[in-house]
């Protein structure tokens, strides 16, 4: 538990920091929407679609809760990097 406790040391600017370094993927979007068109089903298209809508929600909720929820934090920004994995494979990987 000692590596938790360390995470929850780090300042509230900190954090800003690594909510930020984790809403950098965004900028990506339009390079995997190039490859949207293949996408056969009508929900993967509205999936890629939503998932900047996604992305920045789930930062906003993590740097909103990380004051008195370290570690429900740390959580939705572990979700949203695995989010960020799927999503590069749905599109990259026919």
């Amino acid at each position: 538990m000692k590596l938790l406790d360390d995470f929850n040391k780090l300042s509230p600017h900190g954090f800003k920091i690594v909510v930020f370094i984790s809403l950098l993927p965004v900028l990506l979007w339009p390079l995997l929407m190039v490859n949207a068109s293949q996408l056969q089903s009508s929900t993967q298209r509205f999936l890629m679609l939503a998932m900047p809508v996604y992305a920045l929600a789930s930062g906003y909720l993590a740097h909103r809760c990380y004051d008195e929820r370290p570690y429900v934090s740390w959580v939705i920004l572990a979700v949203l990097w695995l989010s960020y994995i799927a999503f590069t494979l749905m599109v990259c990987v026919h």
